[in-house]
């Protein structure tokens, strides 16, 4: 807390504390940050589940193998087709997977 910070006390029905501790636990943010930034009028979502990170990755594997195989094409003026079809085929079944589970 910075010299500046004043502790204000204030009074919640256990309803909106439930609430607030509920978010406070989803979106992995302090009870404090939360009024802080609601005052703002900053719109606050829930954190995404692990899973989403996991496919994030996953993706990220996929772009990364990619690349891979543009670099070998670059340099030897082939392209792998197969390879790169069974990848791009990944790469459309996560991006399907993740509009179904998070869209």
């Amino acid at each position: 807390m910075n010299e500046n910070s004043i502790i204000k006390t204030f009074r919640l029905s256990s309803k909106d504390l439930y609430k607030l501790k509920e978010f406070s636990r989803k979106t992995k943010l302090s009870e404090s940050e939360i009024i802080r930034l609601a005052l703002q009028k900053v719109v606050l979502k829930e954190s995404p589940p692990k899973e989403f990170y996991d496919l994030l990755n996953k993706i990220n594997n996929i772009g990364n193998n990619i690349n891979q195989i543009a670099k070998i094409a670059n340099q030897n003026g082939e392209i792998y087709y197969r390879e790169l079809k069974v990848f791009m085929e990944n790469v459309e079944y996560f991006i399907k997977e993740c509009r179904n589970k998070y869209l």
